[in-house]
């Protein structure tokens, strides 16, 4: 009775996530993203969810272990991506429904065990669930900082007056869904919007959503810091932290683990240089189309669309042919095909143009238009950035420090 029990749960379960994602493809493809998948990987986990719920809900023999097996491997890749701070990030477990949480770690445990009880598991079932519940409390082991990151540079500085409203004030942005969460947990919280309260960011020299600030009656600026949580959020009221990221001889900030390369600074002044809806005093890498969009691996893409493009700047396809906006190959006068050009990563580019070598050590993360931008910096070991400002260290390793500025286009939501 227990083995026909989870075999039907199990079996359901496959069908629906199945299902789910062949309702919401899109969706579906933006949640492989968490994990790292290219979007030809919904086909055949679609196919493989499908016949392992068919072959479960018909008893098929080994189809019970086939789906633990599926369950626990989705089990280790959320486990992965919490590791790596992605918690909140789209699982992709009901096409685009749910978010990688240690909740969703023990649920797809929990279904890994229930599918070897199907097949009559017995104490291997058990060991499953274990696994899974072992995994979670070493994750939660590793959970964000009590209190709010308080980095100097970044966002009022504390004692000095801000006008405006009071009390605790939360930075957020539209579409971001970390900063839905914070608020969730927050009561008699000021909200300021990125777009509709631009006048407030700006004053308030805020670096990224979510942050948060208090603000005390007199307009003295209290505490203030990146915020992940709404228990971060709420630690502000006592007291900000600073944390060893805090330097004296520069700007350093952190987001998700990472450091941002300068201080925000009031759009129009000479030093001035943005993109991703935020200002920096660095400015960016020579690229090909102007802003200086990159591939997961660091080559050029146009900013505007993602499109490929070569180092002449030219729109190519999959094999690095020049084509048109329409795709079609361009030929020259004679209607010969245009010769291939060369197509090299923005950073390595950088430093052959300057002449000297060039390196991504790290980067960092906004929330962008609802979606997460990775700001890549490429370093140097060199005393000046590419505006020809002192450069600063950033999120560079060894004695390198940021010669210029890169951004990555995700597609996971925040």
């Amino acid at each position: 009775m227990v083995a026909l029990l989870a075999s039907l749960i199990c079996g359901s379960v496959l069908l629906a996530a199945a299902a789910m994602k062949v309702a919401e493809p899109a969706a579906s493809r933006v949640a492989l993203a968490t994990y790292g998948a290219a979007d030809w990987w919904l086909t055949p986990l679609v196919a493989v969810e499908t016949a392992l719920g068919a072959a479960v809900l018909a008893g098929l023999r080994g189809a019970g272990w086939g789906a633990a097996v599926l369950f626990a491997a989705f089990a280790v890749a959320q486990s992965g991506v919490l590791v790596r701070g992605g918690g909140g990030a789209p699982c992709g477990c009901l096409g685009g429904r749910g978010a990688v949480s240690a909740t969703s770690v023990v649920r797809v445990a929990g279904l890994a065990g229930l599918a070897a009880l199907a097949h009559g598991g017995g104490r291997p079932a058990l060991a499953l669930v274990g696994v899974g519940v072992a995994a979670v409390a070493a994750l939660l082991g590793r959970r964000a900082p009590r209190g709010a990151l308080d980095v100097a540079g970044e966002g009022p500085e504390i004692g000095t007056t801000l006008s405006g409203p009071t009390g605790l004030l939360l930075f957020t942005a539209d579409g971001c869904r970390l900063c839905a969460r914070v608020k969730r947990g927050l009561s008699g919280v000021v909200e300021l919007d990125e777009e509709r309260d631009a006048a407030a960011w700006l004053a308030a020299r805020v670096p990224g959503a979510p942050y948060a600030v208090v603000v005390g009656d007199d307009g003295v600026v209290r505490a203030k810091g990146t915020v992940n949580t709404a228990e971060q959020a709420r630690s502000l009221l006592g007291h900000s932290r600073r944390t060893f990221l805090s330097r004296a001889a520069g700007v350093a900030a952190a987001v998700a683990g990472a450091q941002t390369i300068g201080a925000l600074v009031r759009p129009g002044e000479a030093e001035a240089y943005h993109f991703c809806g935020h200002v920096y005093t660095t400015d960016s890498c020579p690229h090909p189309t102007g802003l200086p969009r990159i591939d997961a691996k660091g080559y050029p893409l146009r900013a505007e669309d993602g499109h490929r493009v070569d180092d002449l700047g030219r729109l190519i396809d999959g094999e690095g042919r020049a084509v048109g906006e329409d795709g079609t190959r361009l030929v020259d006068p004679d209607g010969r095909p245009l010769p291939i050009a060369s197509r090299t990563k923005v950073c390595k580019a950088t430093g052959r143009r300057y002449g000297f070598a060039t390196q991504v050590d790290g980067a960092w993360y906004r929330c962008c238009k609802g979606h997460v931008r990775k700001l890549v910096d490429c370093c140097a070991d060199h005393d000046r950035r590419v505006n020809g400002d002192k450069s600063l260290r950033g999120y560079c390793y060894g004695h390198r420090r940021v010669f210029c500025v890169m951004f990555h286009q995700t597609k996971i939501p925040c």
